[in-house]
């Protein structure tokens, strides 16, 4: 979207989820929304109306033909979630009445909006920053209380005060550096080499406490993520289908029939988890089935849980190996003896083996009470932390930053000049600055309101 080209355009778009309901709410916004909406609504004249008030009327056709009775709430710049003047039409919500409704809108000039225009424009007319325009997204997906609370926290701009507290922080000793350039012949000191030391490390232990619960804001904001693993024909997607209650994976005695990882959410115990079925891992000479390993292996970098599923109590080697693995990516591993019902002693001696059938659905209520206790344990929150850092672009930008600080502080100790600290400190705090969109370009606005619903 180029911003300069469409900015002044009046948009409109359907603001509730599309369908058959009691109401539709249609929202408006641009320079001209009130007047667009005053030349097709009779019942009172929008256009002396003030701010924040509701009003009782019809959209009609051109012939002045009722289309739908209507509510028409008035918003006046700057008093408006997008800072210009807005009306947000409450009609039928059968579909017939609310896209009649639209067309008539779209007639008089008004452009249909594009995903996530309505909240974009708040950003650039300074209603939000950009970590709270990523919130209302959030917001409106969010599977649990607690991705809810994250999303209203970090709405409210706690996120923003923090990470503005510490750019605000970098940029003074930025400015004390540069003010030091200009009088380097006076040999005045601004900035003492302890104090730029301290702030600097001061910041990126902030930093770094925030961090640290970038796995523990990822599980609240996208659930808890499950990788089921193991040589092919073990069960894996059996036992997919049998949490999913439902024929999810496709299932044959031909081993190798799932080529590419496939993830289904679902809640567990009042929380999302996401089930990763993947392609079984074996030595193989098929290009396809390698790339679906291949990709299979990559769900492993970010798993919390690896269900490790074997269907042969003699095949603890295989287990230990695949124990292994969940290891060396920080993950804990449930061990699952699949095929119990066909087993002579199906019950072992490992502690960590819960014996299923995932044909039958024996043991599957003891394998989801493990699964749900392990969840329970794994991201948990520091005891003292400011702020939940759950958005993985905001972690990448921290993880800049604390780059650069690192390079600063390297540079303080070793008696650098000031121009190299001043360089670091600058891509410190421009890091910080795409995080609240200060610094940010087109393309990243893009990215991330691309990822918006249409009328929000």
């Amino acid at each position: 979207m180029n911003t300069a080209i469409h900015q002044e355009d009046t948009i409109a778009a359907l603001a509730t989820p599309p369908g058959v309901s009691g109401l539709a709410v249609i929202r408006v916004s641009g320079a001209d929304a009130i007047d667009c909406v005053a030349a097709v609504f009779r019942g009172g004249d929008l256009r002396q109306a003030s701010s924040h008030t509701m009003h009782h009327g019809h959209v009609l056709n051109p012939q002045g033909h009722t289309i739908d009775e209507v509510l028409a709430a008035v918003f006046r710049a700057p008093r408006s979630y997008t800072g210009e003047n807005s009306v947000e039409i409450s009609c039928h919500g059968g579909a017939t009445a609310y896209r009649a409704v639209l067309d008539r809108l779209y007639a008089a000039g008004v452009r249909h909006a594009e995903p996530g225009e309505f909240t974009r424009r708040a950003f650039l007319n300074g209603k939000m920053d950009l970590s709270q325009a990523e919130a209302v997204a959030d917001l409106i997906h969010a599977q649990s209380e607690d991705a809810h609370q994250a999303s209203v926290r970090q709405l409210e701009g706690r996120l923003s005060s923090f990470v503005e507290g510490i750019r605000s922080s970098l940029l003074h000793c930025l400015g004390m550096l540069e003010l030091s350039l200009d009088f380097v012949e006076e040999d005045v000191e601004f900035l003492t080499a302890e104090r730029l030391r301290s702030d600097i490390a001061q910041a990126e232990a902030k930093l770094r406490d925030a961090l640290a619960t970038f796995r523990s804001g990822r599980i609240i904001r996208e659930g808890v993520k499950v990788v089921l693993l193991g040589k092919p024909n073990v069960g894996k997607s059996s036992l997919l289908n049998a949490v999913l209650g439902t024929q999810r994976a496709i299932v044959t005695d031909v081993p190798g029939t799932t080529r590419d990882y496939i993830e289904e959410q679902m809640m567990l115990h009042g929380r999302p988890f996401r089930f990763v079925d993947t392609a079984g891992l074996r030595e193989t000479h098929d290009r396809v089935e390698q790339l679906g390993i291949s990709a299979s292996t990559e769900q492993l970098r970010d798993a919390d849980i690896v269900c490790g599923i074997i269907d042969d109590p003699a095949e603890s080697e295989g287990l230990e190996v695949l124990r292994s693995l969940a290891a060396d990516i920080g993950a804990r591993c449930i061990g699952v003896l699949n095929k119990c019902d066909l087993h002579t002693h199906p019950l072992v001696t490992d502690t960590d083996l819960v014996s299923i059938s995932a044909l039958h659905g024996t043991g599957l209520d003891v394998l989801l009470q493990r699964l749900a206790d392990v969840a329970a344990n794994i991201g948990m929150l520091p005891a003292s932390y400011e702020v939940v850092v759950t958005n993985v672009r905001h972690a990448a930008c921290i993880e800049r930053g604390i780059t650069a600080l690192g390079r600063a502080a390297s540079a303080a100790e070793a008696g650098r000049t000031e121009e190299c600290i001043a360089v670091e400190l600058r891509e410190a705090a421009d890091a910080l600055g795409e995080i609240i969109g200060v610094v940010t370009t087109d393309d990243i606005l893009n990215g991330i309101f691309s990822r918006f619903c249409i009328g929000k």
